[in-house]
């Protein structure tokens, strides 16, 4: 792999995306608004929900002029990412358009199934589960068990990010912190061309976020978590792959037993980051 070129889109594609999703990004919300697919936040204002929409759209305008320019491998990596963004993006829509709360977390959604209920939670997790399968495959064709772990790290990942996804900016805040992480791993390969040009998109996104004018629902929260997910299964190898899964189940064991919210105003540290850059409920 070249990596000059990679190096070089980094940048490109992160102010491309950023900038298209800044000129999308309230005529989108607009769009949301007079639909009235629309619910209060802790105000009591109508803002548009599943406003996440926004990172697929933007990264398919902004992929679109780069995708002429691109070496083979980054269009066929763009290819994948789009593939998989589209896929989180239906399902998420779904569960912001039909989903109920009276089940909670996998293990409701799934207990709901036995006793022969279907829940959006758990058609988007039974879905979200196939998407990952398939990526997985396309990644390491032929490779078993790099096949099963990497189907895991994407699944969860995109959990992971929905479960955050319970105040505003706080899903957003968890995708920088994991691209941070990864990025080392990633540099240099086209993962890290497209995980950033995500970041560029929810950059342009977040202020909206964090002033509770939108909601970004599971359309961008699923979507913020399969490119994390992605960019993780092809980066990260040895320990840090265990690492990372091994976190990513740990936290689920955890989140489905206790409040994340809870824990997080419990903690002064954690709570001084979750309200980073947000107003405070009056």
């Amino acid at each position: 792999m070249n990596w000059q070129p990679e190096i070089f889109y980094l940048p490109v594609g992160f102010v491309l995306a950023f900038l298209v999703a800044l000129i999308i990004r309230e005529k989108v919300l607009a769009m949301i608004v007079e639909a009235d697919f629309v619910r209060p936040n802790f105000k009591g204002e109508k803002i548009p929900l599943a406003a996440g929409v926004v990172f697929f759209i933007a990264i398919v305008y902004a992929v679109m002029p780069l995708f002429f320019i691109w070496s083979s491998d980054l269009r066929e990596n763009a290819v994948l990412y789009l593939l998989a963004m589209a896929g989180a993006t239906f399902l998420g829509l779904m569960d912001d358009f039909w989903g109920s709360r009276e089940a909670s977390g996998l293990l409701g959604h799934f207990k709901a199934l036995l006793r022969g209920r279907l829940t959006t939670g758990a058609l988007k997790a039974l879905g979200g589960g196939m998407l990952a399968l398939i990526l997985a495959v396309q990644m390491y064709p032929g490779n078993i068990w790099r096949i099963i772990d990497s189907a895991l790290i994407i699944a969860l990942s995109v959990n992971l990010l929905n479960l955050f996804d319970l105040r505003p900016g706080r899903a957003g805040k968890v995708f920088i912190l994991l691209y941070i992480l990864l990025l080392p791993a990633a540099l240099g390969s086209s993962e890290a061309v497209m995980a950033t040009m995500t970041l560029g998109a929810l950059l342009a996104f977040l202020p909206a976020d964090f002033k509770a004018r939108v909601m970004m629902g599971d359309a961008g929260s699923n979507t913020l978590g399969i490119v994390i997910g992605l960019t993780a299964a092809a980066s990260l190898d040895g320990y840090y792959r265990a690492g990372y899964l091994a976190m990513l189940v740990i936290m689920h064991i955890i989140t489905e037993r206790y409040s994340l919210t809870r824990i997080i105003s419990g903690n002064a540290f954690l709570n001084y980051l979750d309200m980073l850059g947000r107003e405070k409920n009056p």
